[in-house]
């Protein structure tokens, strides 16, 4: 009877314990949050790099910055096209708008960190600015450097003439001070620039990326992946042509104020491309967003790759996992999988997002049926958030939440942060939501169940001792009374 009652105690402790994790798999929705313009016109916060978030006004607060472009629609006419800097907090119960900043153009990337070593932050935009003098009206590509004091955003640089998309920061040269590093594509070439900011900003450096074939790039990180003393700058994007794009993933290095190339991985599934949800060319395979963590915690950085690659009948969401050596860019896992025609990775982020101790990771994207764009009665665009952990040098997938709203919705950027300074990371996401033909990025802001504490474990074992105290009372008792009852 004992070893009954001792097996009945173990299933019992192993079922709460487990418990502990399996309830609530699904990603928590804790807000949501609208533009000014939703109904009345449009904002859109397309591309991965479109949202960041740091203390930017030194405050102890921590602010959430989006980008994008804003029309305002009247009578059906179109309005001026207008950059949105915003800028956000989130208390853990509402959102709050800090500041908006518009000026005609647009914002392809945002960013913040000290540059300049004054120990306050600076926010970086990269985009687009229209110039609307009486003897010119041009639009130019725009890198642009401000302040934020809670107050008044001032504007501190804006350098044109080079199209930024993504910019990564990082000491490159050792020498104590940020260097800024952007790429982005115009006149048909991909550029890697870097730049340093003082009381001005000058560019340091520029150099096509023609000699590793990349046609476009997504996304830059910046990192010593490989504890060599020296940083290494990953860039995403594709190689060739969008009828027969590769995934590509090339690596290079700093020195003497140059960049030297040292990998160029690129992939596909097959010839060929796919078909966008409007009938023109999507591409083969794209890589969106890229970053680096060290996932399994052995004090070298793993490099998570995010975007698309085409079976020569779908449209499959890619997530990749890389290992630089020094030498090799080493894959060591790789996840396709499809909801619809069209399932994309727009942008990752990697932090610990359950408190567990292991860096996840997180992808946001969209799924989308064939001929969505054009078919009013096609299903909705949906959006994705998927949450993986790695274990055993493969990733496994945690959490997964797809959700509709008004005519369809892409989740462009996803952001892992502690948002509202509670001791638990939030998901954040931004991107477009269409509605009657225009467009809200609906902020939202999510949270996944928690891992269990020492102290969860503990209260669940002194349950678990308390019951085997009063079980075997039970059983004691119960046997001494039928014994009674015999004699």
């Amino acid at each position: 009877m004992k070893i009954l009652v001792t097996v009945f105690t173990m299933f019992l402790v192993l079922s709460m314990l487990t418990g502990v994790y399996a309830q609530g798999q699904e990603v928590i929705l804790r807000v949501q949050q609208s533009w000014e313009t939703y109904g009345v016109g449009t904002t859109c916060i397309s591309g991965g790099n479109n949202l960041f978030i740091e203390d930017v006004d030194g405050d102890g607060v921590v602010e959430i910055l989006t980008g994008g472009f804003m029309y305002k629609s009247e009578n059906g006419t179109m309005g001026s096209m207008l950059a949105p800097l915003m800028i956000w907090n989130w208390d853990g119960i509402a959102v709050t708008l800090e500041h908006s900043g518009k000026w005609p153009g647009s914002i392809r990337c945002v960013y913040a960190a000290d540059l300049d070593g004054d120990g306050k932050v600076e926010i970086i935009t990269g985009g687009t600015f229209r110039n609307q003098n009486e003897s010119e009206t041009r639009t130019y590509n725009s890198l642009r450097i401000w302040n934020w004091d809670n107050n008044d955003l001032t504007l501190r640089a804006d350098y044109h003439g080079i199209a930024v998309s993504a910019v990564s920061v990082y000491d490159l040269d050792n020498d104590g001070a940020l260097e800024l590093i952007t790429t982005g594509s115009q006149q048909g070439a991909a550029q890697l620039c870097v730049w340093k900011f003082n009381t001005d900003l000058q560019l340091i450096s520029t150099v096509d990326l023609d000699e590793a074939n990349v046609a476009v790039t997504n996304s830059v990180y910046v990192d010593d992946l490989d504890n060599d003393g020296k940083a290494e700058v990953v860039v995403g994007g594709y190689s060739g042509y969008l009828n027969n794009s590769k995934g590509q993933i090339s690596i290079w290095n700093w020195k003497d104020n140059g960049f030297s190339l040292k990998a160029n991985q690129q992939w596909q599934i097959m010839d060929g491309y796919a078909l966008t949800i409007a009938g023109g060319v999507q591409g083969n395979t794209i890589v969106n967003s890229v970053k680096a963590a060290d996932l399994d915690r052995d004090g070298v950085l793993e490099l998570v790759s995010g975007g698309f690659t085409w079976d020569g009948e779908n449209i499959l969401a890619q997530i990749k996992v890389f290992k630089w050596d020094g030498l090799n860019l080493v894959e060591l896992d790789s996840k396709e999988w499809s909801e619809d025609y069209l399932t994309e990775v727009k942008c990752i982020a990697l932090n610990d997002v359950n408190g567990d101790g292991k860096i996840d990771v997180v992808a946001s994207g969209t799924i989308a049926a064939a001929g969505s764009f054009n078919n009013t009665n096609a299903v909705s665009d949906r959006g994705l958030l998927r949450v993986w952990t790695w274990e055993n040098g493969i990733l496994t997938l945690k959490h997964d939440t797809i959700w509709a709203l008004d005519d369809g919705v892409c989740a462009w950027s996803v952001a892992a942060f502690d948002v509202d300074g509670s001791g638990i990371i939030e998901l954040v996401t931004v991107g477009c939501v269409g509605k009657d033909g225009l467009c809200d990025p609906n902020m939202r802001i999510w949270t996944v169940p928690q891992a269990a504490t020492l102290e969860d474990y503990s209260a669940i074992l002194i349950a678990a001792i308390s019951f085997v105290v009063v079980a075997s009372l039970g059983v004691v008792l119960f046997f001494r009374k039928r014994a009674h009852k015999i004699k």
